[in-house]
């Protein structure tokens, strides 16, 4: 069977993917939401439909959970165009300024929307109160993303955050994380990497999840070191750090 994701344009935590007997029958159904559910249940043999649990599971809790900051707080969300963490977290109260480096759907939602780069941002130094950062570090400075390339420009966006955010300042960063390396679309941070990441930074808190069937269960970074998340992520680092 070939399988197809279906699912809008954001990135959400559970998604239903659809694998086809036949590659033909996808891609006659892929645009029949209609028609494909009623070949799941009247040809299961055809058609099977499965839930996809993305890190997003995880990710999003920890970000909501560890921003203990005042509403009216100035947050800037790095990477916002296919997340609709921006929309939670200007419903909270707080002030957020979603940017990436592509337009984004959500102008008028709530958010002040930047379509900007991250390791040329448009703020004065100390203008943030915190940052947040989903699954976007791995992707900054790799060709199937960025027309420009660089090995090490997920650790200028570091230095770059770090002089937007006030003394203080929170970030709140993911990443995928196991055998060093990187894949076409994604790095893989390795325990060598990340720490060297958070140089100039304190370190609040450090967790690791990986993904275990359907799920994801947290674990040691032992344990999260041993997979391999340059393709695919098979298991993520959750990081809080304060600028000094």
């Amino acid at each position: 069977m070939s399988p197809a994701v279906h699912g809008a344009d954001f990135h959400m935590p559970a998604r239903f993917v659809y694998r086809y007997r036949w590659r033909l029958l996808g891609w006659l159904l892929e645009r029949h939401d209609s028609l494909r559910e009623a070949f799941v249940r009247s040809l299961p043999g055809a058609v099977h439909r499965e839930l996809m649990v993305t890190e997003r599971i995880v990710e999003v809790p920890y970000v909501l959970r560890s921003l203990r900051l005042p509403p009216g707080s100035r947050v800037l969300d790095v990477g916002s165009r296919w997340s609709t963490l921006s929309l939670g977290l200007a419903a909270l109260g707080y002030r957020v300024v979603a940017l990436d480096l592509v337009s984004s759907p959500i102008v008028g939602a709530g958010p002040d929307v930047v379509q900007a780069d991250i390791r040329k941002p448009p703020f004065r130094r100390g203008a943030l109160d915190a940052a947040v950062m989903i699954s976007t570090l791995e992707h900054v400075g790799l060709q199937a993303y960025d027309a420009r390339s660089g090995e090490n420009d997920d650790f200028l966006v570091m230095e770059e955050l770090r002089s937007i955010l006030r003394p203080g300042g929170l970030l709140l960063a993911t990443v995928p994380f196991g055998r060093g390396g990187a894949g076409t679309f994604q790095r893989s941070y390795d325990g060598k990497r990340l720490r060297d990441l958070h140089g100039g930074w304190r370190a609040e808190d450090l967790r690791f999840f990986v993904r275990h069937g359907l799920l994801w269960r947290e674990a040691t970074e032992e344990e999260a070191s041993k997979v391999d998340s340059a393709r695919v992520t098979q298991a993520v680092a959750l990081m809080t750090l304060r600028r000094p």
